[in-house]
């Protein structure tokens, strides 16, 4: 499942590119260069409206939307690329994720095993926890 981040998206004509250089010229800051110029627009690459309590977004993209926690639980972690993944563990920590209300996943097929996680993870939701707990799970 494809999750839209939302994101502000700033015109290309008030981005500078950044010149490297080994002088004592301090750089703009990450989040310095990407405000918008005053008096630009910002526009937002889908809508998003909250609820329960602020906890959860829905987001929509056209006539699509999808209601997701505002936190996501990004499975970058599970690409291996920082030593092996113990299957068992990753899940378990999966679970304890959503039963303390966090319930949304990101994932890429270049995370490695994060969606055959994600099925393991899915397939003990199905058989640990009532229906209705599906159902929040994204």
């Amino acid at each position: 499942m494809a999750v839209v981040a939302v994101h502000n998206v700033l015109p290309c004509s008030n981005l500078t590119p950044l010149k490297y250089s080994r002088s004592t010229t301090k750089l703009p800051t990450r989040l310095e260069s990407r405000r918008a110029a005053p008096g630009s627009a910002v526009t937002r690459c889908c809508e998003g409206s909250s609820g329960e309590a602020g906890r959860l977004v829905t987001v929509k993209n056209g006539n699509d939307s999808l209601e997701i926690c505002r936190i996501l639980n990004g499975l970058w972690q599970t690409s291996g690329g920082w030593g092996r993944i113990d299957r068992d563990d990753a899940v378990e920590a999966m679970l304890r994720h959503t039963d303390a209300g966090l319930s949304t996943f990101d994932m890429a097929d270049h995370y490695g095993p994060a969606e055959d996680l994600y099925g393991i993870f899915i397939n003990r939701v199905r058989k640990e926890r009532p229906p209705e707990y599906l159902e929040k799970v994204r």
